[in-house]
């Protein structure tokens, strides 16, 4: 095992038990390819011919079909586009919903967000450059960015196999500025510069943990080497000799038709614009993405052209966190380079070695799976606020289990799991204690609680008080609690590394097994809370550092919110942070491994204008309890040295006039956007309560005019 992880702030968990997101889109990427370029793949433009295959894929495409339009359904998603890839033909491509308000179907070349998919290609750009000699995996990542800084001096350890792998400890995410509706290119010197006052989470190289930021900085190791903007590298050497004609990343707007849109009761909302490039900014097709799976099928070769060398195509492949710390039984992630897993559960249980990555942004939802030996692949992209990955994954793996019976491998579909069977039995008071606690995991705080009858429950916060799930967990002889609602479901506390972790079993997948997701870390009580932090919990804040096209403005409010019964810890954001630390700084402290324990970070606090400022990771928040009044009558507004946005509240309903702004929006009390606009503007009405944001360049002043 690696070195255990280190313990930033001052964490403490009681005693064990005893007993678990684009690339240059082509439309204006970056370089502009026409996204109305003729389809390119070798497949049919009918949606389901299988003339080019010797097998007959009629079973798969009529029960993919099927499962397709009940994912639709049950999502809620706007529309789904797939492809299923038998080598190198494309046996079934198909469409399902709508792109506008007509009920018109997505076309096969519509394009979406690949999300997190877009890892693949950034993995693939740094073994490219490793089969040239051009970079080593387990050298020092400053070797090839020479200005990554962090706070902690532990991140000269940090390799470049860390950085694909999600072992490099790195806090996780900075969302500043990651999703807008307009492309926005400072990115990546954004992350340098948050990173250089970041501390890591745990001694790199110990545990994995998903991390947006790890492909952030492999996207800069792509540019700094190969002397390209990281999108003009995908696009040079894997979009273009893969033939991948609608694939890339936005770089400038492109025709809004091109992609497929969520469609909301006011039409299709505007198109997400993701500016994390390597780590989930790429848009594609099914078709194109058909064409990167094949190269992966055929060893790194794609139509005799090689684009990755098969000893970089194996070691992406490879389980890379054998080593880590995982207390889970059933690892639903087995990071590969790149890869969410390497040994996908759903296939391993019918003896297939599955690789996928799945990928997901706040409009696009995407699913990624290869079936190496078998020579199959499915890629499964849908548009929808309430579609995820974790559908598309479940979609893709139903059609490549119908594909393997059809194929002869497999004689019938598996059986989908059943209730528990196993007996149940009196848990003892020991038995109870060991497992009874408040656990926390980010945007995760639950606390186990013992009923009478000796079954045990989950509850979570509401309003300051526990509301506990009516569902009930009884013990089984194998140390389970198993649902009463659920029987297929259960829960148990595993323990390592002295901190003990509520771990939740649930039917995955097609539903014939089991994940474990390691939920939460118990944490106890601290005895000396910090009086300062205390007296900061129930106030709301609001965003003031993100640029004007921003998605964060949709929701500029947060929330520092006590902890019931759990004195010294806080929670903004879905993070919990140590608030006895330091009057100034409530540190990150979980030590969690895949996903739960993602996207952390300090909490600290800046004095700006003789008010208590907060910083998460790359945004900042003033106090909302310290918005100035707007007077009647011309009011100036000043821009600081930082140029951050500025907010004014309204006394009483009226209207403004602004001007010498570059952007304006207009909030209710309870931060619902009402209007919003570039440039000046005359006579918008203000609600009581409202609140005004304003934009402008650092060191000017805007003028506004309450009615």
């Amino acid at each position: 095992m690696s070195a255990r992880p280190a313990r930033p702030g001052r964490p403490r968990s009681s005693a064990p038990l005893g007993l678990v997101a684009c690339a240059a889109m082509v439309v204006t990427l970056a370089p502009a390819v026409a996204v109305a370029a003729p389809a390119v793949a070798p497949a049919p433009a009918a949606s389901a011919s299988a003339a080019t295959s010797t097998v007959s894929y009629a079973r798969t495409i009529a029960a993919g079909r099927a499962a397709a339009q009940a994912t639709l359904e049950g999502t809620g998603a706007s529309s789904i586009s797939l492809a299923l890839a038998d080598g190198a033909r494309i046996v079934w491509r198909e469409t399902f919903g709508a792109v506008n308000t007509a009920g018109t179907a997505p076309t096969l070349d519509t394009v979406y967000g690949i999300g997190s998919v877009s890892k693949m290609l950034a993995t693939a750009s740094v073994m490219q450059l490793v089969d040239a000699g051009r970079v080593v995996l387990d050298a020092p990542v400053t070797r090839y960015i020479t200005d990554f800084r962090m706070a902690d001096p532990a991140y000269r350890q940090i390799t470049v196999r860390m950085l694909l792998n999600h072992t490099a400890g790195l806090p996780g995410t900075d969302y500043s500025n990651g999703m807008s509706t307009q492309p926005y290119a400072g990115y990546e010197d954004q992350v340098l510069r948050v990173l250089r006052t970041a501390r890591l989470k745990t001694t790199p190289g110990s545990m994995s943990v998903y991390c947006n930021d790890c492909f952030t900085l492999a996207g800069i190791v792509v540019s700094r080497v190969s002397g390209k903007p990281y999108t003009q590298y995908v696009h040079d050497s894997i979009f273009a000799p893969l033939g991948m004609q609608h694939s890339g990343f936005v770089t400038s707007l492109p025709p809004a038709d091109a992609f497929a849109p969520v469609l909301g009761d006011d039409g299709p909302a505007p198109l997400e614009v993701t500016n994390i490039y390597a780590s989930g900014g790429a848009y594609s097709t099914p078709s194109d993405m058909s064409r990167l799976a094949t190269m992966f099928i055929n060893g790194g070769t794609f139509q005799g052209r090689r684009i990755l060398s098969a000893a970089s195509v194996a070691e992406m492949g490879t389980d890379q966190i054998k080593s880590t710390l995982d207390p889970s039984v059933a690892r639903w992630m087995v990071y590969g380079l790149g890869w969410d897993t390497v040994a996908e559960l759903g296939l391993a249980k019918v003896g297939v070695t599955g690789w996928v990555k799945g990928g997901d942004t706040g409009d696009y939802h995407a699913g990624f799976t290869v079936a190496p030996g078998e020579r199959l692949a499915v890629t499964v992209l849908g548009a929808g606020t309430t579609f995820s990955s974790t559908a598309a994954e479940a979609l893709g793996e139903t059609i490549l289990l119908n594909a393997l019976v059809d194929r002869g491998t497999l004689r019938a579909l598996p059986r989908k799991v059943g209730v528990a069977t196993v007996k149940a039995v009196r848990p003892t008071d020991a038995q109870l204690r060991a497992v009874s606690g408040i656990y926390l995991g980010q945007g995760s705080t639950i606390r186990v609680v013992v009923n009478s009858d000796r079954s045990i429950s989950l509850a979570r916060p509401t309003d300051g008080e526990w509301v506990a799930n009516p569902t009930k967990y009884t013990l089984r002889r194998d140390g389970r609690f198993w649902s009463t609602a659920d029987p297929a479901s259960s829960v148990r506390v595993v323990y390592g590394w002295d901190r003990s972790y509520l771990v939740v079993s649930i039917p995955f997948g097609y539903g014939h097994y089991r994940i474990d997701a390691v939920t939460g870390e118990r944490v106890a009580p601290s005895a000396e809370p910090s009086a300062a932090w205390q007296a900061r919990a129930g106030h709301e804040w609001l965003l003031v550092s993100d640029i004007p096209s921003s998605m964060a403005w949709n929701a500029p409010a947060s929330r520092l919110e006590a902890i019931p019964d759990l004195p010294g810890y806080l929670v903004l954001n879905g993070v919990p942070v140590d608030a006895d630390y330091s009057d100034d700084l409530a540190p990150m402290f979980l030590v969690v491994p895949n996903a739960n324990g993602r996207d952390l970070n300090d909490l600290e606090v800046l004095r700006v204008g003789g008010q208590e400022w907060l910083r998460q990771g790359g945004s900042v928040m003033r106090p909302v309890d310290g918005v100035p009044v707007l007077v009647a009558g011309a009011n100036a507004v000043p821009f600081g040295d930082t140029g951050y946005a500025e907010w004014r509240s309204v006394p009483g309903a009226g209207t403004v006039s602004v001007s010498g702004v570059s952007d304006w929006a207009v909030y209710s009390a309870d931060y619902e956007r009402l209007a919003a606009g570039s440039g000046s503007a005359d006579g918008v009405a203000v609600p009581t309560g409202g609140l005004l944001l304003l934009f402008g360049p650092a060191g000017t002043t805007a003028s506004v005019m309450l009615g």
